[in-house]
């Protein structure tokens, strides 16, 4: 069980963050966390720091690098982290007195979370502080360096994939109508905890129709699970790494409705078509596309995010989604600044899950698996087919 990261591997990330510093010539970066799932994925990158909750700063500087966070955290936080401040007044206060003994009063500063995550009245405190520094929001940057992941990080996804099927495979031996969708997933929870699992986050799809299955995720309801009926359920936890993975399969209780049955064979043959596809230098924008014109062809309709990155937050780039000329870092469809991120490479995590619905929006299916990209093409690390799963009544 991957625990804590070696010092070997610390030094690769830190040295892999410092390219960036020298590639784009950064006086300092400054990343900005948040507890929120997806927004703290940077300080366990860097710091081995899993947020339990609040927020955080890491401050990386050419020979030195520090994470600060609040003076509150003393008492709640990962005691494996090194170089961590607990300022008594305020953190961002800290980020100030720090870049000023460093002599970085003008320049560019590099802000990975500026955008999206810094709160506004830290960014307008380092403005008025620091005149003369131009802020940039460095997201995108840092995200090309950490979408390709290390060897280490690669167990530590395939050890958190072994413990997702293992609470998946609970589900499947518990799970029977007349349970609720709280009381169906409920196992999971223990199981992943057990094992080591961190964060969660467990997401249903289903519908009030039998034989149908409504295309919104929501958290396991108190609703009762009928015959005839079609649940989704979609797994996503962190493993003792910090690192991400989803797991998604499609229950029927009873009688199988022809259409669900259909929806589910595109969304198999969807993925079946990524395993054959997704390679080093494939564009990313090209796979979506090929997805929508399968949907298409079908009479059906496909989501706007077929897959995506994954790894210490839940959604990375690059993401298989339709390109638009957005510039909104946040936006989870492949903006201005991310050509470099259009193409896969070797090292690369996705996940990827198609959504293919009925233009009417009443039935709809949906799987995930994770893939590693290799130099020799996808390996998906689930061997759990996409057939739907049949729960007799018990």
């Amino acid at each position: 069980m991957i625990i804590s990261i070696e010092k070997s591997e610390r030094e690769h990330r830190l040295s892999r963050v410092r390219s960036i510093l020298k590639e784009k010539g950064y006086k300092g970066m400054i990343f900005v966390a948040d507890s929120y799932l997806g927004k703290k994925g940077s300080l366990r990158y860097l710091f081995d720091n899993h947020l339990i909750h609040r927020y955080g700063y890491g401050l990386v500087l050419e020979e030195a690098q520090h994470q600060i966070l609040p003076s509150g955290l003393h008492w709640c936080t990962d005691r494996r982290v090194p170089d961590t401040l607990f300022p008594k007044d305020h953190e961002i206060l800290e980020v100030v007195r720090m870049l000023k003994q460093n002599n970085i009063t003008d320049g560019v500063v590099g802000v990975i979370g500026l955008n999206n995550t810094m709160k506004l009245e830290d960014y307008t405190y380092l403005k008025q502080e620091l005149p003369e520094i131009q802020w940039v929001d460095a997201s995108v940057a840092f995200e090309e360096v950490r979408s390709i992941k290390s060897k280490m990080e690669i167990e530590g996804v395939k050890e958190a994939n072994r413990i997702i099927e293992a609470g998946f495979d609970s589900i499947i031996k518990h799970i029977r109508p007349g349970m609720t969708e709280e009381e169906a997933v409920s196992i999971a929870y223990s199981t992943v905890h057990a094992l080591g699992a961190k964060d969660t986050l467990f997401l249903t799809l289903s519908s009030e129709e039998p034989g149908a299955v409504e295309p919104i995720f929501l958290n396991p309801r108190p609703r009762v699970i009928k015959e005839n009926d079609y649940l989704i359920v979609s797994l996503e936890i962190t493993g003792p790494s910090g690192h991400w993975v989803e797991h998604s399969r499609m229950f029927c209780f009873g009688h199988r409705d022809e259409e669900m049955e259909r929806l589910a064979r595109l969304v198999a043959k969807g993925i079946d078509y990524a395993e054959k596809t997704m390679k080093p230098g494939v564009k990313v924008t090209d796979i979506q596309e090929e997805l929508e014109k399968m949907a298409a062809e079908a009479g059906t309709v496909c989501g706007h995010l077929t897959g995506h990155g994954i790894g210490m937050d839940v959604i990375e780039r690059p993401f298989v989604a339709r390109q638009t000329g957005t510039s909104f870092i946040g936006v989870e469809v492949p903006g201005e600044e991310d050509e470099p991120l259009l193409y896969l490479k070797e090292g690369m995590v996705i996940s990827f899950h198609p959504q293919i619905m009925n233009p009417d929006m009443k039935k709809s299916a949906y799987m995930s698996d994770v893939f590693i990209i290799t130099e020799n093409g996808a390996k998906r690390l689930s061997t759990r087919n996409h057939e739907v799963v049949l729960i007799k009544g018990r």
